[in-house]
């Protein structure tokens, strides 16, 4: 950027400090080291500069992918410099904006929702903050240092340092990196672990002391606040279930408790009519002693009656008291920072722990898949979500899997230096050589062996505290199974060999299956895991390891089994489909028994588009009928008409089947 002359002069010198000493930081990487690092060439690279250097409106989105890094400040502060340098913020067009990876990130920070920071944007580490914060809530002592961000944690939960935790809203004994170390701290803690859920079973629930019943997203009553600095009402339209409570109402039960545990009498600090009250000293606290040195400032929603706050209409912030509404930050500088500037960074690379070896030689990056949210405590509830991927999987550069003896569907043995998984393989080009890639979803509920956060090593960004997600060394190898299975059932089961994975189906589960040792009783095996009486129809060729075993009451299908020594090729989505069909008893046995629909019911395929129920074989018969993009592809047969978020796999579907044809 300086050197094809794209500093702006003006913004620079008036509204931002430490320009030199950021440029002569940028300045000690040069294009080849950049290609090396990047895996780009030199020339994808200079294209690249060119194009963002003569754009004048730039946006920079980024996620997770630049955060969850051991150096994930670094780069975001290489975004913000480069903004910076070109004055390309405060501007319609321009600016650098983050997608976090949860709902309501920024309201969980405007109330100090972390361990490293106070409520309304101050910090816990600035005295003149922590005195301000105490004397507004009349605190007779205020924390003077940050606690401790969630890796650290449960680290010193392990050792005996944390003697009391509260999980809340979160499964740590999957999402958190090194997952199983953290899940044998909370069972081995000494200490006292309570958890406030909406789920009664997780894996971290099933560890904790004490479970409290909070309410849910359709329950709650308060506000939430998006990307762009919009507080929105959220309503409740659903009662509570059971003994389920809001969470401000159980967290002001348990400090009043405290209080009184304590001798002292906290009840009235503790003790809030509703929502609206909460809101109304959260909105006088962000504009206490305010004047115009914090950003965030709702003190003109200070005074709003319950009923106003009920009806209140969507709005961004800064809403400050007099009338003062939302402004675009930063047009004409006025940064909140001291002096009013705006700082650019040096930044250096550096190396950040565990390099790649013989033992270790790819490189694992963890993500999400687009049907499954989190852990999947609620999305894996969902049957019509779980159709699309039933089972957690490592995606895989072709040319990796062949040197490693692993094809399409192979299950593989994943390994890091700390844990290890069993998942089914993916062989796709969409993977660079050297690196894997698998979702981060899948948790002890619904796969023995898929808790990919098992493996992820616990190297934190030293200012963000955020894990490095996107580049733990792992090794490959394949399982060697000698059976493998597919099964059906009513009822939910935790089956008893190397390798399964659950999936809700409409009124039951479904499960992949594995094994490395052949069952000693097939019979008794299929009865402990179809957990269902009836009458039993079965193929059996033993002398080629395949059985396919059914259960029947009437008409009614109770459970259904198949076993072979590789793969079970069989039209899973439609067996599921089909699992509560009441057909001529003959037929489907017969179909069943096949596991292939018969000539009346053909199958759909394995499901794309989940909101309209579409498979991939309808949409390859509308693109082989002439459906020639995305949109077409909709008017034959309605995938991607809803959400759209399937879009991307029907434009991928196209270009396979005609590679000259540009989808989208």
């Amino acid at each position: 950027l300086d050197e094809t002359n794209r500093r702006d002069v003006g913004f620079v010198m008036e509204h931002t400090s430490g320009v030199e000493a950021a440029l002569e930081a940028a300045g000690l990487l040069d294009l080849k080291t950049l290609a090396a690092t990047t895996g780009l060439s030199p020339a994808e690279l200079s294209e690249f500069f060119r194009l963002w250097a003569e754009t004048e409106r730039v946006v920079t989105i980024y996620s997770q992918g630049v955060n969850q890094w051991s150096t994930g400040t670094d780069k975001v502060n290489a975004i913000l410099n480069c903004h910076l340098f070109t004055g390309r913020i405060g501007k319609p067009g321009c600016g650098p904006f983050s997608v976090t990876g949860q709902p309501n990130a920024m309201g969980g920070r405007e109330v100090g929702g972390l361990a490293n920071m106070l409520a309304a944007h101050m910090a816990i580490e600035n005295e003149g903050d922590r005195e301000r914060v105490q004397r507004f809530w009349r605190a007779p002592r205020i924390a003077e240092r940050p606690g401790l961000k969630a890796v650290d944690m449960f680290e010193a939960l392990g050792d005996g340092r944390i003697k009391a935790l509260w999980v809340m809203a979160t499964n740590p004994a999957v999402s958190l990196p090194d997952a199983d170390r953290v899940a044998q701290s909370i069972r081995s803690s000494g200490g006292f672990v309570a958890v406030s859920d909406i789920m009664r079973r997780t894996d971290t629930t099933e560890l904790a002391d004490v479970l409290l019943p909070a309410t849910g997203w359709g329950e709650k009553d308060g506000t939430v606040t998006n990307s762009e600095r919009r507080i929105s009402r959220q309503r409740g339209f659903l009662p509570a279930p059971g003994e389920a409570r809001h969470d401000w109402l159980i967290i002001c039960d348990v400090a009043r408790a405290i209080g009184r545990r304590l001798g002292d009498n906290w009840d009235a600090a503790f003790t809030y009519p509703g929502a609206a009250a909460i809101f109304r000293e959260h909105a006088r606290l962000s504009g206490f002693e305010n004047n115009d040195a914090r950003a965030f400032d709702i003190s003109g929603l200070a005074e709003l009656p319950d009923a106003e706050y009920d009806a209140l209409e969507p709005v961004r912030w800064p809403v400050r008291a007099g009338g003062g509404r939302a402004k675009r930050f930063f047009s004409e500088g006025a940064f909140y920072t001291p002096d009013r500037k705006a700082r650019l960074l040096p930044v250096f690379p550096r190396e950040t722990g565990h390099a790649l070896d013989d033992e270790f030689p790819l490189i694992l990056n963890t993500g999400r898949v687009r049907d499954h949210w989190h852990t999947m405590t609620r999305t894996a509830k969902s049957a019509r979500l779980s159709r699309h991927i039933a089972e957690p999987f490592l995606e895989i550069h072709p040319d990796d899997a062949d040197a490693l003896g692993l094809r399409d569907a192979d299950l593989a043995r994943v390994l890091s230096r700390h844990g290890s998984v069993v998942v089914r393989t993916r062989l796709s080009d969409r993977q660079r050589k050297g690196s894997v890639f698998s979702p981060m979803h899948w948790t002890a509920q619904n796969s023995n062996k898929g808790r990919i956060d098992a493996l992820v090593r616990p190297l934190t960004d030293p200012i963000s505290g955020q894990p490095e997600s996107k580049r733990t060394p792992v090794r490959v190898e394949r399982l060697a199974a000698v059976w493998h299975g597919f099964a059906l059932t009513r009822t939910e089961a935790r089956p008893d060999c190397a390798y399964w994975a659950a999936a809700r189906t409409e009124r039951g589960w479904r499960f992949e299956l594995a094994g490395v040792a052949e069952p000693a009783d097939v019979d008794a095996f299929a009865r402990d895991l179809l957990g269902a009486d009836g009458e039993i129809l079965n193929y059996a060729d033993p002398a080629r390891g395949t059985y396919r075993i059914a259960l029947f009451d009437e008409d009614r299908l109770n459970g259904a089994l198949f076993l072979g020594p590789t793969p079970v090729s069989l039209a899973r989505d439609w067996l599921a489909n089909a699992f509560d069909a009441a057909q001529d008893e003959a037929d489907l046995r017969r179909q069943f028994l096949a596991g292939r629909a018969g000539a009346g019911l053909p199958d759909p395929g394995p499901t794309v588009c989940v909101c309209e129920s579409v498979g991939a074989r309808v949409i390859e018969q509308a693109i082989a009928q002439g459906a020639d993009s995305v949109d077409a592809i909709g008017v034959a047969c309605r995938a991607g008409t809803n959400c759209g978020s399937c879009r991307t796999d029907l434009a991928e579907m196209l270009r396979a089947a005609q590679p000259a044809v540009a989808a989208e």
